[in-house]
C-alpha cells in the first residue's frame, strides 16, 4: 500500500510517501520533506500565501506519487487562534486531495499514533522519531520534527489498518 502521510501546520507541514509491506511490517520511505512557511528572508508570508504553498506542494506530491491513501494527523483543539490556522490547512488538504485524486483524507489521532509507534500515548517527539525507525526498511535522516511526525502518522495508519 502506498501512503501519503501529512503532519499539518501552517508554518511547517511535513509530508512522507511510504510503501507499506504488510508481511514485514515495514515501510519504505520514497519521498520525504516539509514545507517551510516561516518566512523568506525578511518577508513574512500571509496566511493566504502559506496556504497556496501548501496546496501547490501537496498537490504535486499527490499527482506524482498516486497514493492509495492520504492520511494526516487528526487536528486538535487547543488555543483559538492556532486551531483556526490549522483547520485552514486541513481544509486545503481536503480540497487538493479531492481535486487531484478524488479521495478523502483519512486521519490518525496523535495520541493513538504515539501509542502505536512507542507504546506510550504521551511520548515525546524525540522518542517517536527514534522508535519509528524500527518500522522502516532502511534508516531515514529527518531534517525536522515535522518529517518524522509525518512518517509516524503513515506508519501508525498502516499498523492501525492491520489491527495492531
Amino acid at each position: 500500500m502506498k501512503v501519503l502521510a501529512l503532519d499539518l501546520s501552517l508554518n511547517s507541514t511535513g509530508y512522507a510517501v511510504l510503501v507499506w509491506d504488510s508481511a514485514l511490517q515495514k515501510a519504505t520511505v520514497i519521498e520525504l520533506g516539509h514545507i517551510d512557511n516561516k518566512k523568506q528572508g525578511r518577508m513574512k508570508w500571509s496566511h493566504g500565501q502559506k496556504l497556496q504553498r501548501i496546496y501547490n506542494r501537496i498537490g504535486t506530491e499527490i499527482a506524482r506519487s498516486l497514493p492509495d491513501v492520504i492520511v494526516r494527523e487528526k487536528g486538535v483543539t487547543r488555543f483559538n487562534k492556532a486551531t483556526q490556522a490549522i483547520f485552514r490547512v486541513v481544509g486545503i488538504t481536503d480540497l487538493i486531495a479531492e481535486q487531484v485524486s478524488g479521495q478523502s483524507c483519512e486521519e490518525v489521532g496523535i495520541t493513538e499514533a504515539k501509542k502505536l509507534i512507542t507504546g506510550n500515548g504521551r511520548a515525546e517527539k524525540s522518542e517517536i522519531a527514534l522508535e519509528v525507525q524500527k518500522y522502516l526498511a532502511e534508516p531515514v535522516a529527518f531534517a525536522v520534527d515535522d518529517e518524522s511526525d509525518a512518517v509516524a502518522v503513515g506508519v501508525a495508519y498502516c499498523l492501525k489498518q492491520e489491527g495492531k
